[in-house]
């Protein structure tokens, strides 16, 4: 059963943004009810779908591809046949609606376990598998279900305790603002040196969604855990992750006088027409370095304007960050810049 969501984005005025919404509303309804059909209600051990990325965000367009994430409720025996047999149900079933899959070397590319993702053990380990904690993070960063949804809210709440939440409510934010920030920043590295290039996909490309789209999200995360300090842990941490990370910026930024949402929402619009647009990210692709030696120590074309309304946004966001001393915990600053 599809949930139509309302995070209190008025996205009328940007209508790039608004069609993006519309159009990942309509994948969602459709994908929706083809995995109730085809799985059925009840379809252990696969526990729920859920996506991530620009779809997750509902910013999906033509240009998207789909990243699936299927959990699997490992706490009793399973056939491992039966899994593959539903798992191929449920790629069949995105293939449809016309997006391109997953990236085969991606953290999308098969089931995860409850028991992995909950693993007392993984707690601060720099040995665990990267689809174990990049799928734990997608599922408080982006991540939207498209089957099972009160089983994925039911993981996602177990998840928070795992990160020493209590009913939903913060308990302290230490545990996952570092993993928050190993992410990032892990992700940020990665990216900085990953110069492989395919028909649809390049390092110009891939800057351009760190510098935007990613940005949005790591940060729609991180707002939420300052305001959690701001309130005195008194923060629904479940219902503040419903919004798409644009929403949860822009619930932080209307707790406070004075402060203009309208400026990264305008960026962001700009910036979402142009990853939009098949002749521009196809330019983007083509041009991308392909080694180190390559990168120009000035950018040009597209991907300058690119790389300059993507400096705004995180200028704006970063202002907004440094103005919160004094409301958010300093523990948030201590943790993030030290």
């Amino acid at each position: 059963m599809f949930e139509q969501l309302d995070d209190e984005l008025d996205l009328v005025p940007y209508p790039v943004l608004n069609n993006s919404r519309l159009f990942s509303f309509e994948i969602f309804r459709g994908v929706s009810s083809a995995l109730s059909h085809a799985l059925g209600a009840v379809s252990e051990p696969i526990m729920t779908v859920a996506v991530g990325g620009s779809l997750g965000r509902l910013e999906a367009s033509s240009e998207s591809d789909i990243d699936c994430i299927v959990i699997v409720d490992d706490r009793t025996e399973f056939d491992h046949e039966q899994v593959a047999l539903m798992v191929r149900k449920i790629r069949a079933e995105l293939i449809k609606t016309g997006l391109r899959p997953s990236k085969d070397n991606g953290i999308y590319c098969r089931p995860i376990r409850t028991s992995c993702l909950l693993d007392p053990n993984g707690r601060g380990s720099l040995t665990e598998e990267a689809a174990i904690f990049g799928t734990r993070m997608q599922l408080l960063l982006d991540a939207r279900p498209i089957y099972q949804p009160s089983e994925f809210y039911s993981l996602r709440a177990q998840l928070l305790a795992w990160y020493g939440c209590s009913q939903n409510r913060m308990t302290h934010c230490t545990h996952l603002l570092n993993d928050l920030s190993r992410y990032l920043h892990a992700y940020a590295v990665w990216q900085q040196f990953k110069f492989s290039r395919s028909k649809h996909d390049g390092w110009y490309l891939r800057q351009a969604k760190l510098r935007s789209t990613r940005i949005v999200t790591f940060a729609g995360l991180l707002f939420i855990i300052g305001e959690a300090t701001a309130s005195d842990y008194e923060t629904d941490m479940g219902r503040e992750l419903n919004r798409t990370p644009l929403g949860r910026i822009q619930s932080a930024f209307n707790s406070y006088a004075g402060v203009e949402f309208r400026a990264v929402i305008e960026i962001y619009e700009l910036l979402h027409q142009m990853l939009s647009d098949a002749s521009i990210r196809e330019e983007l692709v083509r041009l991308s370095p392909i080694s180190q030696d390559e990168v120009p120590t000035q950018y040009t074309g597209t991907y300058a304007r690119i790389h300059d309304l993507s400096g705004e946004l995180m200028e704006h966001l970063t202002e907004f960050i440094l103005s919160r001393r004094g409301d958010w915990s300093s523990h948030i600053f201590h943790s993030w810049l030290l």
